[in-house]
């Protein structure tokens, strides 16, 4: 019962305050009760008591709630002081503004749409049925070809790594079938006959990095057609093989380019980029990019970024220009973390702002300022793209040129240069830059300590490897000169040009190639020469067999030394080999001069013309 007064109690007084708040008494007013209760100097008592009673039991759990957060406070410090510096990074590196940006539209990617849009779909449609055949599954990646051979598994799978921050990472996997398959490529490709590999891809018409390394013996030859058709057929076989969870439109798919199975993906992506804009299909070509920058967008490995801006302003999407311009931070090692310390952004986001100030006829004000800043940052810039488009400098630039950035700035700003340049020439673009650039010139001139001429990151004094890779895949030969000794020194093979230092593989070729008995294509050469020398002893005079015995087991203690080396391998690796290889070729030539001009006599030579071409048919191969 005390309990039920207690309560009856709070109940009034609960209703008596906010009374008063309504109210709002200035002076306390004492109210007669209308109707007499019997209360006594007890219950009196037992409200103030009650109040009393509350006021503790507050006050105790603000204390208790205190020292609660206080204990909260100090278990999240040592956490954090327990926790390895890198998580801190990770958690970042999962935001709702990233995934935007690095979300992928499939349906920009559909280059017959875009063909559509820009010629329309009539056409389109009567090119496709000029080739019409039969029906191939609908690709998200590719436009798949009526001739193409039919699709059947090949080994070639994705399987599904580690989730980290929300963060997916896969891998391409090879079956035991698909490592066959890629070491016989690795011996075609040793022969430097383009015949192999057609030949290969006449029973594997799916395996990647064949299609790769035809597509480029295509592009040399000047058939774009077919290089653009194989690279498709290589992002096709790709697509079949991905992860059933492999999602590019949440923006958290992630693929480990040291991985060596998955870099033929990331190579198909970046030569469809280059066969995209030859076809002018501007909106793929940039949604492509975004998907290359998307696989692995802290170390870049082949620059995506640096051509990310020019795709999309190609394409005429000027808010994701700004949008990443402004949103979009690295992690510093190698780019700078904010974007506008890139000189390529910084001249990109202005136009973009100008662009978009014409379209909504509205003030230009903000681009002129952008502008300005990427001038005064990046004078050289802007000199150079007048020079390109033949227009006359101003006085101002000559003290600028000075300013020489390194390398590593120098490539950025030229890479930029040859490829934007074009946009720049526009009679209203083109006069609101010198407008523009007028007006900060001689501040620049003023304060040189603003010219950048290193990039503001950890990697500025040498060129990264990421950015070596571009250079190499890019079409731009003005670039080849700034590659570093290193690099120019050592050879490498297109479908996978100079690989990290870190690689993985999920199997040893290596062991692979002894299990299945493969050798290496120099050991044939040398066999090759072995039996023909043989074949050759019964027919040349017996004073010169003894030197073709000599000869034969000189041969074969090379084939004995190159037991078991990988075909193809690249130099720097523990299958380094390059410089004895060239050795090797050299003996080889000697020993067939000699064969053929010192022990067969003159009169035999007529009547082993079959042997000779037999000779030269194997030195082409």
């Amino acid at each position: 019962m005390n309990g039920d007064d207690d309560d009856d109690e709070e109940e009034e007084e609960e209703e008596e305050e906010k009374r008063e708040e309504e109210e709002k008494i200035p002076e306390p007013v004492i109210e007669k009760p209308v109707v007499e209760k019997a209360s006594s100097k007890k219950s009196k008592n037992k409200k103030k008591n009650k109040k009393n009673n509350k006021s503790d039991t507050s006050s105790k759990k603000k204390d208790e709630e205190d020292i609660s957060m206080r204990e909260l406070d100090k278990v999240i410090k040592e956490i954090n002081k327990k926790a390895p510096k890198g998580n801190k990074n990770n958690k970042n590196l999962n935001t709702e503004e990233r995934r935007q940006l690095l979300s992928v539209n499939y349906r920009f990617l559909d280059a017959e749409a875009e063909m559509k849009r820009l010629f329309g779909s009539h056409v389109v449609n009567s090119e496709n049925r000029a080739s019409q055949g039969r029906v191939i599954k609908k690709s998200k990646f590719a436009s798949p070809k009526s001739d193409w051979p039919p699709y059947k598994r090949n080994g070639l799978s994705m399987e599904n790594v580690e989730t980290i921050d929300g963060i997916t990472y896969y891998a391409f996997r090879h079956s035991e079938q698909y490592q066959d398959v890629q070491l016989e490529f690795l011996n075609a490709i040793a022969t430097h006959n383009p015949e192999a590999l057609l030949f290969l891809t006449r029973r594997h018409p799916y395996h990647v990095d064949s299609l790769l390394q035809l597509s480029e013996i295509a592009k040399q030859s000047g058939d774009w057609t077919a290089a653009g058709d194989f690279i498709e057929r290589a992002l096709y076989a790709c697509e079949r093989a991905l992860h059933p969870q492999f999602s590019l439109s949440t923006g958290t798919a992630r693929l480990f380019y040291t991985k060596s199975e998955n870099r033929s993906f990331f190579l198909a992506i970046f030569r469809q980029i280059q066969f995209l804009t030859r076809r002018g299909c501007w909106k793929t070509a940039s949604e492509f990019n975004k998907l290359l920058f998307s696989l692995d967008p802290t170390s870049d490995p082949l620059g995506a970024l640096l051509s990310l801006d020019y795709h999309a302003l190609s394409a005429k999407d000027y808010e994701y220009v700004l949008k990443m311009h402004n949103e979009w931070r690295t992690d510093g090692k190698l780019y700078p973390v904010d974007l506008s310390n890139m000189p390529n952004f910084a001249y990109s986001a202005a136009y973009a702002k100008f662009k978009l100030s014409e379209k909504n006829k509205t003030s230009q004000e903000e681009s002129g300022k952008m502008i300005q800043e990427a001038i005064k940052k990046y004078p050289l810039v802007y000199c150079r793209v007048l020079e390109k488009l033949g227009e006359s400098e101003p006085p101002q630039t000559v003290p600028l040129t000075q300013y020489i950035p390194n390398e590593y700035m120098d490539i950025m700003q030229l890479s930029y240069i040859e490829r934007t340049h074009e946009m720049w020439k526009e009679p209203e673009v083109l006069e609101w830059l010198k407008i523009n650039a007028d007006l900060c010139l001689d501040y620049a001139i003023q304060n040189p300590n603003i010219i950048q001429q290193k990039l503001l990151c950890e990697q500025k004094n040498d060129i990264p490897l990421s950015v070596c890779r571009y250079i190499v895949l890019i079409d731009i030969q003005k670039l080849m000169s700034y590659l570093p000794a290193s690099i120019t020194s050592q050879s490498y093979q297109m479908y996978d040009p100079l690989p990290p230092a870190d690689s993985t593989t999920m199997y040893d070729i290596n062991d692979r190639m002894r299990t299945r008995g493969i050798t290496n294509v120099a050991q044939q050469d040398v066999g090759g020469l072995i039996n023909m020398l043989q074949n050759l002893l019964g027919r040349i005079p017996a004073d010169n067999q003894d030197q073709v015995r000599q000869m034969m087991a000189q041969l074969e203690n090379i084939r004995q030394e190159r037991a078991g080396q990988l075909p193809g391998a690249f130099p720097g690796t523990e299958n380094d080999y390059a410089e004895d290889e060239d050795d090797l070729r050299a003996q080889l030539d000697d020993l067939r001069d000699s064969i053929a001009g010192n022990l067969i006599p003159e009169a035999e030579r007529e009547e082993g013309e079959e042997e000779e071409f037999e000779e030269e048919e194997y030195d082409e191969r």
